[in-house]
Order: C-alpha cells, then structure tokens, then sequence
C-alpha cells in the first residue's frame, strides 16, 4: 500500500469562547482575525435590490476562523456548520480538546495515534458545560485505528453529503480516509501504507475473540461488540494482547461495525452490507398540501468494495421509526434520544402530519376591546424598538425580538380597526429592517454596525453586532435570523411590494439561505445549515462541540424561524420556500415532540437523580435540565415555549402533557411566578385558559412583560383560547395557514387567504370555509 498526500485550504487559527460579546468593536484583534487589506467601497458592497451587505469584515470585530481544517479539493465551497462534525473543520486533533464525534451509534475521534473508535455506556448524572442536571451517556472507547508506530497530522475533513462526513489522516508511515453516516453502526476505512493496525488499548478490558474466519473477526470490549470487516482474501494477525494487524490483502478498505449481539450470526448479517460502502446520503422532501402531510424520503448510495451488494444497514430514531412502514431488523442500540431501530434499506420514507400555523389568532370577541385597546396604546406611545437587554442592547438577537413584539401588534391594531396604529407599528419596524439591510451609513460610508458581512471562508452571513458566538462560532443563526424573516414576513403581509425581490425581498431570501438553504448545489450557503436532516432537528451550535457534542437549547426558536420561512414563502408567492418552512417546522416541532418534551414517555432517562418531564438543552450526547444563563424554573421551561404566538398551536396539541408540564413549573415556585410570567401564563391558557385568564386579571399590572411580548399579545392570546378552546389534533387543512381549535365539542375553524383570490379551504373533517384575499376567516361549528 503506498502513501499519498492530503491538499489543505490550511489549518485552523483558533476559535473564541461562546460567551464571546460582539455588541461593541474590541480594543484589538480577535481570534480568527487578520490584517485586511484596503478595499474600495464597490469592492466591500453587493446590493440586492434595495438591500446590500458587506463582504469585508468591520474592523476589530470577531469572526470565524480564516483557516480551516478541509481538503484542497473542497475549496471554496461553503462549509456546512451546526451538525455533529463540523468540530473536524476547526480542530486537526479532536482529542485535543476532547471533542468527540457522536454519529450514533458510534463515537469516535481522531488524535496523534490515529483514529479512535467506540461505543455508548449507561446514563451519567453530574454537572455540565451549562450547569446541573446534566445526563449524559457515558463514552466507552474500544480501539484505536493506525499504523504501527505512527503519529498522525491533524485530520482534514475530505468530503461531504446530507448525513456524512469524510476524513483524512496522514502519517509517514501511510494515509487513512474515514466515512461516518450518522445512524450507521459502520465505520468505512480506507488505508494506503504499511500494515494496518487496530489497538484495543483504550478499552479497560482486554478483547476476547469470539469468531474469527481469517478476513472477519468478531470482538467484544468492555461489554460492547464490534465486527471487523477486512478484504475476503485479508487476514488479521493478533498478538494475543490487544492489537490486530492486517495488510488488507488486495484491497485498501476496511469496515469496522459495532455490533448490537456478540454472536456469529449477528456477525455475518452485518457482514452481508459491511462491504457496501456508503458514498452519498441525500434528504428529500415533499408537502402534499391536500392531505397536510410531509413526507420525508432517505437515500443512501453505496459502493460495493467486493460483490455486487447493495443498501445498508442503518439505525434509525424515534421521530423515523415511527413514522414510517419501514420493516424493523430486529436489532436494537441504545442512544440519548431513546431506543434505534436498525433497518435494511437503500431508501426509506416516513410521513409527518403539518397542522397548521397562523400569522396570529383570530377576533373571536373573546376580549374587552377597550381593554386591549388600551394595552396596545400603551405600546404605541413608547419607543417601539428599543434596545435589548444584554451588551450594548443593540445585538441581532434582540432586534428580532422587536421584530416579534412588533409583528405580533400589527394584527391586534387590525383587528381593533385601528389603521393609524398598525402602520406606526410597520413602519418603526421596516425602518429598523431597512437600517440594518443597508451596508453603509446615510453619509455613504462602509456600516460598522447594524450591518451584515458575507464571510467567503465559511459561505455565512454574520450580522454586527451580535452575541452568544454568532459571529465566530455561526451559533444560532436561525434563532436570530429567524426574528428577521418573521418581520419580514409581516411587512410583507401588508406591503407587498417591499417585499419584492427587487427592493427588500433578496435580502430576506439571503438570511434564509444562510440558515435553510433548500439548495445543495448552492456555491454560497451551505445545504441546510442548522437543521440535522438524520436527527430530525436543529443544532444551535456552529462546531459540534466537544465532549458532549453539539446542542440546543432553544427549540422554540428553532420553530418560530421555520413558521417565518412558511409565511415568507405564503405572502411572496414562493412555494418553494413555503414548502421547505413546513418541512422544517414540521420536522422540528416532530423533533421537540419526543426529545424536549417526550410527550411519549420513551426518550428521556428515568433515573434516581434525572426525574424531570422535559429537557430544556438537548445535546448530542445527552439532555440537561438547566439554561446557559440560569437555573431558575421559568425561563427553564419557559427558553422551550418562546415566543408565543400563532406559529406555537403544536404546544397545545397534547393538553395533557401542557398540564403536566406547566404544573411542574408552577409547584417548583410555590404557585408565584416572577421571572416570565406573561410566558407561564399563555402557555397556561393552551391546556386550562380560565386558570390563565384568572392569574392576568390578578397581575395585569404588576409584572414586566418579557421583552419579546406585551401586556396587549398576552391578553388577546388568553382571552382567544379562552373563547376557542385548544389546538384540535384530529383536524387538519389543505393551507398551510390554517388550523382547527376545539371546546366542548363545538369546533372553530381558522384560516387565513394569503392569495389574490377567493378561496375555498378545505378540512379534514369534511368542513369547508370560503376566505378573501387577505382575510383571516373564522367558522364556528
């Protein structure tokens, strides 16, 4: 076997704390910064449409790394972030900073000895990077994967797709290329060099051996089982202690898999696929608007090493199995998200039901008019955005959040007829878009804040100022991102025009790409950035993180920015990105269903020390109790529900569940809120509106409104559940903004009509209801 050589980009410079402040310019340089050369103002500025951006970074503002850890080959494409790898791109030894990779059901990492393979242990309960009540499942390491002797260079991310990643690890002694699919009990390597070894020397037991057929040995490790997988005319040596050595007879590949039994049939079923490698996974997905359904298609490619074998053997979670009709294997492996079961498959398809968002509640008169009448004077009065309330106040995050507060105004100021109102509210709020939508000042100088940079290296828009590590990390891009396209989306529902592709439009069509992009060929974004297409959700994190993987612990936010998308797309006539929101909003809210709130019972862990009924981050490797910023009972539950509006019906969708879980809030402050209290109580009004109403009526003014809310949306939203009773689970519709409540069996029928024409919106149920244009309709029945 002969050696060859990796082309780099280059290697990595650094990376900066997640705590990272970007609201003021810094003193020097950041991390991952360098000496920019002048450039002219045509040179620094793409205008789209009305819109334009940078392309040069404001000085002494923070950024991610210049350097990165992929192959030449990949140059210039943009780097997929937000998943379970993307740690590869910024660390050359994972190790170093113990990052590991969770593809499920393997971990793995890579170090100076060469790549390091093994299995998950039984739930721990201790601290974590974001406080207490952190479960996790252990890390079982198993072997190491190398050459004799050899110390490898830092590894370098080679390829790519949907839910794969491909690595190289170079050493004098020989080159090793490694491809994990997240879900696959496989691992595909491939070694050109001296005698390849295995070294079970990081397992706390010796191996036994338990098959061996010269090409195929079967071990087992510290409880674990694994299947090694060499060419039919290779053989493996052991030395009796702990290594395995074999020059892969005529081939250069090798398959390691772990094994959910330890026995020779087992074995030689995985056996039957261990030598069909899998070289590309690609997600596809369809909305069937008439049926309300979002159906999710898997394809893996393979390559067959030796044989004509094709398809896999692949794990699959919860929020797949299901949901599809898919045959189980049989064979089962534990996980942090639950049980996997393992199918056959080279494709496999599972369906979803979308029930329906809103741009806002209807006007069902279930409230004082001149009381709400006085709680939206009460904002119109006031600064309509104002600054927020970490740094400098000005960061992307809490711009959004103005955005939301001030969307959410605009249809309570229609339904009380009160036209002056509305567009005060529109145009405070399309002047603060359109400030932060221009790259230079009003002089025509380069913008240095309230502005966004295109970074080339990593195919992302960064908006300064921004915090909690956007800028050079690409954390929560669609948290912060998504607040954007959901005013956006209002202006839009109101001024159509604004929102056309040649005044303000491309820019909104931009933020969403950098998130969402629908696109895999796209040579500016990457495909999806922060949506995991095997896992089923979003990773809030831009590396994946170390020990403990990647993370998310706004899940609701996640979800507001896939309902904008759907109305972005719904009120600019773009099917193609409404029905990439609903694909996203209906996978996520599947997603938070069964991992943050578990609504099933079967995914979070039942133990002594870890008795909670939701998980409030939920990592790669576990889930926590906690926030990053507290450890108080309301935002715990509360960082999951916000903001709450016409995109968060899902939330009461199991009224039993809502109960329970606001009632575990409730008992853990002694029945006195103080933190969010306008959030405890609309999420209240899902599952008991009277409890709700009763609890406003007693603190109307006594309590501060969350910063993304007011006194007048909290009000209009409890008094309206109140009227119309909860989501209706059973009743779907043919639009996407639409959805069905129910209260002692009379059931209230909502949709709005986002087109030109009159139409007819058909229910599940068999009901139908003609809506104008632009008319939000509502029938009792």
């Amino acid at each position: 076997m002969g050696a060859s050589s990796i082309g780099l980009i280059s290697t990595i410079a650094g990376c900066s704390s997640i705590e990272t402040d970007d609201s003021e310019p810094d003193e020097q340089e950041s991390e991952g910064e360098t000496d920019e050369e002048p450039h002219t103002a045509d040179e620094e500025i793409v205008s789209v449409g009305n819109a334009s951006y940078r392309t040069t970074k404001p000085e002494n503002r923070n950024q991610p790394p210049t350097d990165v850890y992929v192959s030449a080959d990949r140059e210039g494409d943009p780097l997929p972030t937000n998943n379970w790898w993307g740690s590869l791109m910024w660390e050359g030894h994972l190790l170093d900073t113990d990052a590991f990779l969770w593809s499920h059901p393997l971990v793995s990492s890579t170090g100076q000895q060469g790549f390091v393979f093994g299995s998950q242990g039984d739930w721990h309960v201790g601290d974590g990077p974001a406080g207490p009540n952190f479960a996790t499942r252990q890390i079982e390491l198993a072997g190491t994967v190398g050459f004799e002797g050899a110390e490898f260079e830092e590894s370098v991310v080679t390829d790519w797709t949907d839910w794969s990643v491909s690595f190289a690890m170079e050493s004098p002694k020989g080159r090793i290329d490694i491809t994990l699919v997240r879900g696959s009990p496989y691992v595909y390597l491939r070694a050109n060099g001296d005698d390849l070894t295995i070294e079970f020397d990081e397992a706390d037991s010796e191996p036994v051996v338990w098959a061996d057929t010269d090409s195929t040995v079967g071990i087992s490790v510290d409880n674990a089982h694994y299947g090694l997988y060499a060419p039919s005319d290779a053989d493996w040596t052991f030395d009796g202690d702990e290594t395995f050595t074999s020059s892969l007879g005529g081939g250069d590949y090798l398959t390691i898999a772990l094994l959910p039994e330890g026995n020779e049939d087992t074995l030689e079923t995985f056996g039957e696929y261990a030598h069909a490698h899998v070289v590309d996974t690609q997600l596809k997905w369809e909305y069937d608007e008439d049926a309300s359904e979002v159906h999710t298609t898997y394809q893996f490619e393979t390559e067959a090493m030796e044989g004509d074998v094709s398809g896999t053997i692949t794990g699959t979670f919860p929020h797949q199995y299901k949901y599809t009709d898919e045959p189980s294997l049989g064979f089962t492996y534990e996980s942090p998200r639950g049980t996997m079961q393992t199918i056959e498959t080279s494709s496999y398809r599972v369906t979803h039901t979308y029930h329906g968002i809103l741009p806002h509640l209807p006007d069902v008169g279930g409230h004082d008019s001149e009381r709400l009448a006085s709680y939206l004077d009460e904002e119109t009065s006031k600064e309509i955005i104002r600054p927020g309330q970490e740094g400098d106040g000005q960061g992307a995050y809490w711009a959004g959040k103005n955005y939301n507060r001030t969307s959410d105004l605009v249809g309570i100021a229609q339904h009380l007829d009160d036209e002056e109102g509305s567009q005060q509210l529109l145009d405070a709020m399309r002047e603060h878009i359109e400030d932060w939508f221009k790259a230079t000042d009003e002089d025509g100088s380069l913008a240095d804040t309230r502005v966004f940079y295109y970074n080339e290296t990593w195919g992302t828009m960064i908006a300064y100022p921004a915090l909690h590590g956007a800028p050079e990390l690409l954390n929560d891009h669609h948290f912060h991102y998504g607040y954007y396209v959901r005013g956006a989306a209002e202006i839009a529902r109101n001024d159509p025009d604004w929102a056309r592709e040649s005044e303000w439009g491309g820019m909104v069509d931009l933020l969403i790409r950098d998130f969402a992009n629908p696109d895999r060929d796209d040579d500016t974004f990457p495909f999806l950035r922060t949506f995991d297409p095997y896992s089923g959700h979003s990773w809030a994190g831009g590396p994946s993180g170390d020990a403990f993987g990647n993370n998310q612990e706004s899940s609701s936010e996640a979800i507001n920015a896939y309902a904008a998308i759907i109305q972005w797309g719904e009120y600019t006539d773009n099917e193609e990105l409404r029905d990439l929101g609903v694909f996203l909003y209906t996978r996520e809210v599947t997603g938070v269903r069964e991992y943050w709130f578990d609504e099933d019972g079967d995914s979070l862990p039942e133990l002594d020390d870890w008795q909670f009924d939701q998980a409030t981050i939920v990592w790669d490797r576990g889930v926590a109790y906690t926030t990053w910023w507290t450890d108080h009972p309301e935002p715990i539950h509360g960082i999951n529900w916000l903001p709450i509006g016409g995109h968060s019906l899902y939330l009461g969708l199991n009224t039993t569940y809502a109960d329970a879980n606001y009632r575990t809030v409730e008992d853990a402050v002694d029945g006195s809120f103080s933190y969010w209290e306008d959030l405890m109580w609309k999420y209240r009004a899902l599952s008991d509106p009277d409890d709700a109403i009763a609890q406003f009526d007693a603190n109307e003014d006594e309590y501060d409104p969350e910063f993304g809310t007011t006194r007048a949306q909290t009000y209009h939203w409890i008094a309206t559940l109140g009227e119309i009773g909860s989501p209706d689970p059973t009743v779907t519709a043919d639009t996407p903004l639409a959805a069905v409540f129910s209260e002692d069996d009379e059931r209230t029928y909502v949709a709005y009509n986002a087109g030109q024409e009159d139409r007819t919106v058909s229910f599940s149920d068999g009901t139908t209801i003609e809506v104008s244009p632009h008319e939000l309709k509502t029938s009792q029945q």
